[in-house]
């Protein structure tokens, strides 16, 4: 849904927030999930205050412009105005038609109970699609969104264009809009490609996303027509005096002790008001390494490698004076889990492949209690589940890690714990279903085959070592044949070739043996009659 260019860090997070939210929905979303989506949404939420306030200071900022010099302000202060109204529109246009789904799933108290963002208020029916794709495509009002979008998109940009007839607006050139334009994260555009099978951006967006999932959706697309009125104000307010050398940028910061707070741990941030010079440029050094500047402001970027607390520090260069600093950020990665690679469910006497991760904490950094299970790491928060026979039905899996000298329990989920069932046997690619099979059919199988059944999630191989086949004719006594291993002999076949219609063949005593842990299983009877 973005376009190119340079984002801001609030920015990036929003984007990073939306990537796992999508990589989320490709799946079959649990209960955690829903829940994830709806902190995504209450994550929104509540950035947007931060938006709010630096659109209030940046329009505070012109109105004092306005003031001292009102004619020079003037034609800047009227394009932020229009600005304010063309995102407020847009805003109240998302709100209600956010409404009008949290009426199909719930009404006016699911409305209610989701103030604040309480936890106890996520949407009612939270995993349901089939309402609002209906809504989006069915109804037409997809398509409406996705152009209300990009009208939107459209007429705020437009209002960083030059404009000949106001000699007062010292936008002159493309500059300024192609700047902002290019940074623009408000944009509902569908796919490139050809294809019938194409999706469309309201199909992407819309129509295939649960409606907890939609809700967060819903208010980062609002973050981002704020975050554009934003772009487009700052603009607006820093060109009054763009032929003056002065700082003439004003910028709310947040500047965080710590972006990852663990629950129990306070936030803590001193939140100012920044000025820069956007006609001259510093000296910004990270280390020793010069950092490009770009309207006075230093563009920094390092790649996020290896999840932990990164620092980093250095200088700006101002003349003669120089104005040291030092930050930290945390790399984590976007989603926790404590997790069955496979299932839901442990297998005693068996490899149950698991991962276990913690966001912001290297798995060297996280604590695993197991009681119950003979649990090995494999390095990168990978591990190996071995269940004892003694082993009760359930069993526990805790994550813990240890801060400023605390600890801390941070996660923990309960697995079934189940005995392996047995495999089942059938007559090379026949059916063991009991109905009566052609002797042709049966006369062109050679071997004994016995599987766990293909929609058993481990990959389990066993051999048949033994069996006896008993060929029950309807007319004459029955012949009993004895074979090691999982192949038909040539007397067992010459006996099928010479069955009649109404004849049974018997085969039991069926013996196998699984090729990795050596498990060995007797398996039930085939009964095949022959049509």
């Amino acid at each position: 849904m973005a376009g190119g260019g340079k984002m801001s860090p609030r920015q990036k997070m929003i984007n990073m927030m939306y990537l796992v939210l999508m990589a989320l929905l490709a799946l079959n979303v649990s209960e955690e999930i829903l829940d994830s989506f709806h902190l995504f949404e209450v994550s929104f939420n509540r950035a947007a205050t931060n938006i709010d306030a630096k659109n209030d200071a940046t329009m505070s900022a012109l109105q004092a412009q306005l003031d001292e010099k009102p004619a020079k302000t003037k034609p800047f202060m009227d394009r932020a105005l229009q600005a304010k109204k063309i995102a407020d529109d847009f805003v109240k246009y998302v709100d209600d038609v956010k409404l009008d789904i949290e009426k199909l799933y719930g009404g006016g108290d699911a409305k209610e109970a989701r103030v604040d963002g309480d936890p106890k208020g996520k949407l009612v029916a939270a995993d349901q699609m089939e309402k609002h794709a209906n809504y989006f495509v069915n109804e037409k009002h997809g398509v409406e969104f996705q152009n209300r979008i990009n009208k939107t998109r459209t007429d705020l940009l437009a209002l960083l264009k030059p404009d000949d007839s106001d000699s007062l607006f010292t936008i002159t050139d493309l500059k300024v809009y192609k700047e902002v334009e290019d940074a623009c994260q408000l944009v509902a555009d569908d796919p490139e490609g050809d294809g019938p099978k194409k999706a469309t951006w309201v199909s992407q967006n819309l129509e295939h996303v649960p409606a907890s999932g939609l809700m967060a959706i819903f208010s980062r697309i609002k973050n981002d027509a704020k975050t554009l009125e934003a772009d487009v104000l700052e603009k607006l307010a820093s060109q009054v005096d763009a032929k003056d050398f002065k700082f003439d940028k004003l910028s709310a910061k947040v500047l965080a002790k710590s972006n990852y707070v663990m629950e129990g741990e306070n936030y803590e941030a001193d939140i100012l008001l920044v000025a820069s010079n956007s006609t001259g440029e510093p000296e910004i050094y990270v280390g020793d390494t010069k950092v490009p500047t770009e309207a006075g402001m230093g563009k920094f970027k390092r790649p996020a490698s290896g999840v932990g607390i990164k620092t980093f520090a250095g200088k700006i260069v101002v003349g003669d004076e120089e104005f040291t600093f030092e930050e930290e950020f945390t790399v984590f990665k976007p989603a926790a889990t404590i997790a069955a690679t496979e299932m839901n469910l442990l297998y005693k006497g068996i490899d149950n492949p698991m991962s276990i991760s913690v966001p912001g904490f290297a798995a060297s950094d996280v604590k695993i209690s197991a009681p119950g299970l003979n649990l090995k790491s494999l390095g990168g928060g990978k591990y190996n589940a071995k269940v004892p026979g003694s082993t009760s039905k359930e069993v526990t899996i805790t994550a813990s890690i240890t801060r400023d000298g605390k600890t801390k329990t941070v996660g923990s989920q309960k697995f079934r714990v189940r005995s392996l069932p047995q495999p089942t046997a059938q007559l090379g690619g026949i059916p063991n279903d009991g109905l009566p099979k052609g002797k042709a059919s049966v006369g062109a199988q050679s071997a004994i085959i016995a599987s766990m059944g293909a929609g058993f999630a481990y990959n389990l191989k066993y051999r048949v070592t033994g069996f006896k086949l008993i060929m029950a004719y309807k007319r004459k006594p029955p012949v009993m044949k004895t074979a090691n291993g999982g192949t038909l002999t040539g007397e067992m076949r010459s006996l099928i070739k010479g069955a009649k219609p109404g004849d049974r063949i018997l085969i039991e005593g069926i013996r196998a043996t699984e090729a990795k842990y050596g498990f060995k299983a007797n398996l039930s009877p085939i009964i095949i009659t022959i049509r």
